[in-house]
Order: C-alpha cells, then sequence, then structure tokens
C-alpha cells in the first residue's frame, strides 16, 4: 500500500502513524524498500537542519522480520555508533523509542547509495586515486573495529554512501556489526553473496578478522574490476593489489592474511610502490 506521509508517498505493508517525524522538520525522501524491517526518512528543519530519522516499529514492505525483531535490532545497533565512532561512518546525533518503535536520529550525510547499479557504474569510471582512497577509508574503518573487538555482519555495497562531488565515501550501516569472540549462529548469515565468505555460510564457523578481511578484498574487486569479477583481464589497477585483493578472498581461511591489519598493511605498501594509481 502507499500512504502519504507529510505529502511524501511511503510503501507500507500496513498502515503505521508517522505524526512523530513532525519534531524533526518535514521529510524530503524516503527508504522504505529495505529488507531489514527499518525504514528510513530524510528530514529537513530549520531548527536541526538536515536529517536521517531511521526507525523500526512499522510493517515495511520487504522486510525478513516482524516489528518487534526489527525494534529490537535497531535498539541494540545504537550503541555501535559511538563505540565504533570514526570519520568514516555516519554520525549519530540521538536515538531512543518513540511511536512503539526505536529511531536512530543521524547527521545527514551527502552521498549517493551503492547499492545502485547506476550509481556502482558511475564509481567505477572514476580515476583510479579516488577510488583507491575510498577504499582505503573503509578498510581503515574495518582495522579500527578489528581493533575495538568488532566483526562486520551484513556489511555490502547498500552500505556505502558515495558523495561525488568531494570524492568521499560513507558508512551508512553497521546495525548488524557483533562483538568478538563471534561465531556464524544462523547458517546464511545475511548480506549479498558476492561479500560473503565461505565461513559466513557454515554453522558454527567463527566470524573474525580474517572473516572481515574478506569482505573487504570482495569490496576491492567490485570498486577495481570492471565488471566486479574477480578474473585478472577485468582489473583495472596496479597487479599487486589484484594479488593481495585475490588471497584476501582466498576460499580457505588459513590462506588469507592473518588478519585486518596484515592485510592493510600489504594493501598500503603496495600502492606506496604503484607504478600508477
Amino acid at each position: 500500500m502507499i500512504q502519504d506521509v507529510f505529502g511524501l508517498p511511503v510503501n507500507l505493508a500496513a498502515p503505521f502513524d508517522f505524526s512523530f517525524l513532525g519534531r524533526y522538520g518535514r521529510p524530503f525522501c524516503v527508504f522504505d524498500e529495505q529488507t531489514s524491517g527499518n525504514i528510513a526518512f530524510g528530514m529537513q528543519s530549520e531548527k536541526y537542519g538536515k536529517l536521517l530519522v531511521k526507525f523500526a516499529g512499522a510493517e515495511t514492505i520487504n522486510s525478513r522480520y516482524a516489528p518487534e525483531i526489527a525494534v529490537q535490532q535497531l535498539k541494540s545497533a545504537a550503541p555501535l555508533y559511538d563505540i565504533l565512532r570514526h570519520p568514516a561512518l555516519v554520525s549519530l546525533a540521538g536515538h531512543g523509542e518513540v511511536a512503539g518503535g526505536y529511531a536512530l536520529i543521524f547527521r545527514w550525510t551527502e552521498g549517493e547509495n551503492l547499492y545502485s547499479r547506476k550509481v556502482k557504474d558511475r564509481l567505477r569510471h572514476q580515476p583510479q586515486i579516488v577510488k583507491l582512497q575510498a577504499l582505503d577509508r573503509v578498510f581503515d574503518f574495518h582495522l579500527h573495529c578489528a581493533q575495538k573487538g568488532f566483526v562486520s555482519v551484513d556489511f555490502y555495497d547498500g552500505s556505502l554512501m558515495v558523495d561525488f562531488a568531494t570524492g568521499r565515501i560513507a558508512i551508512c550501516d553497521i546495525d548488524l556489526y557483533r562483538q568478538q569472540p563471534a561465531v556464524n549462529d544462523i547458517g546464511r548469515m545475511p548480506g549479498s553473496a558476492r561479500y560473503l565468505s565461505p565461513e559466513e555460510y557454515e554453522l558454527g564457523a567463527p566470524l573474525d578478522s580474517i572473516t572481515m578481511q574478506y569482505t573487504m578484498g570482495a569490496l576491492a574487486f567490485d570498486f577495481l574490476s570492471r565488471d566486479g569479477s574477480r578474473y585478472a583481464d577485468q582489473w583495472t589497477s596496479d597487479p599487486r593489489l589484484f594479488d593481495i585483493a585475490t588471497r584476501a578472498t582466498h576460499p580457505d581461511r588459513a590462506q588469507r592474511y592473518p588478519g585486518m591489519g596484515a592485510f592493510l598493511s600489504a594493501w598500503r605498501e603496495a600502492i606506496r610502490n604503484a607504478t600508477v594509481y
């Protein structure tokens, strides 16, 4: 069904009262197709400027979860944005219970979501230095996560926003990241298949810095391959970086780098010695 929310058409599975949004201004855009059960509104107000309000509690059209589960997951995610605060991560301004659900309030981040094929294609045509700087920013955040004792879960291209005017990239979703020690307690972990390591399909397998390194290697192929594949003839950057990404995404975790630190150190050393950026 389509519901009018302050003049904005919103796709929902059932009606919901979003009048609480009025305290943050007026919505100018909505993200209503996520599988997480969350719905997010871009808000504009004279008092706060631009914000993003992410809310759980409504019945959304593509949710994998009942509203009460989505609420609990979003509530559990709130502390992560403070614990893992980093220049690459969107900035949490507040959170709390509202309208029978839960909301996270973020300062607005300019950019386009990389889940869009059109946006991804545009990124792949950016200069090498822009792509390498964006990757380094994402890698640095995940090294930070490892150092804080956390592992990424459900990270994929839809977790990223890129601002083509500045070349800056931002991580916009860490809701399911886990504190270590962590194990695969589901079987098939959430996320895009392109980014999932073999252990993220194996019940009881460890989820750690070596797992996270696989995800980052997969992201490198997504950015630096012409078509996102892992073939050498599609690679557009220095071949040493191809070798590092290949090792990082080895199916056998024992063949990968020992962790995010070793992976990122090798990656940065290869860039310093690269003949072409």
